[in-house]
């Protein structure tokens, strides 16, 4: 698993780039890392440069202003970490149902990367209506992507009671990584609250998974 200090460390500095990387690319390469190990408190776009190994007026040409500078991480982070979402739900319901998935979502949300990154990005939300609103898109788009990956419309009504399930799975899950962010996956208090999770939603989760996919044929039967 990734650890912090790894995504500093490999990210290139400007005289190793390669000449199909963009330097605003690398830029936001830096900066991810940055807020990553800083949090939000600790980000500036003098570290980013100093990181990359470029002049703050370099920096400034491409980011004008340290908030342009976080739009377009916070942007690049919630894309490249939604796909990455998609990939996985539909490959861990592929492979082992609901279970599979509710290990996944835990598990991930009390990995190192995440642990320290969401936090960061709460707090920059906190701070900023734009970054608000890009989370709550997020959050969205990934409750519409586990919808798909098991077969359903997202906005068909028989889907009500699913979503507000997931809604409370989504709130554990974000709840993990504040609680338990620090101790990690193998950690034994995280291991009892993921069993005990699991013992909760799942009962709940395959109800209202078999009433949507009855609602959704019967409806478009």
């Amino acid at each position: 698993m990734m650890t912090t200090t790894d995504l500093k460390t490999r990210l290139p500095s400007y005289r190793q780039l390669s000449k199909d990387r963009p330097l605003r690319e690398a830029i936001i390469d830096h900066a991810v890392a940055i807020l990553t190990e800083e949090g939000a408190s600790g980000f500036s776009a003098l570290k980013v440069a100093k990181s990359l190994g470029i002049r703050q007026s370099h920096l400034t040409y491409h980011f004008p202003s340290r908030e342009l500078l976080l739009h377009a991480l916070v942007d690049r982070l919630l894309s490249d970490y939604a796909a990455e979402f998609t990939r996985v739900v539909t490959r861990a319901l592929d492979g082992g149902g609901l279970d599979a998935l509710i290990d996944w979502l835990l598990e991930d949300a009390v990995s190192p990367l995440t642990a320290r990154l969401f936090p960061a990005l709460w707090d920059l939300g906190n701070q900023d209506v734009r970054i608000a609103g890009e989370l709550d898109r997020f959050y969205g788009k990934a409750l519409v992507a586990a919808l798909e990956a098991l077969g359903l419309d997202p906005e068909h009504p028989a889907t009500s009671e699913l979503q507000a399930v997931m809604a409370v799975l989504g709130t554990l899950v974000e709840g993990s990584t504040a609680i338990h962010g620090r101790g990690g996956p193998a950690h034994p208090d995280f291991q009892v609250f993921k069993s005990t999770a699991k013992a909760i939603l799942l009962p709940a989760l395959r109800k209202a998974l078999a009433s949507a996919r009855a609602g959704q044929a019967a409806v478009d039967g």
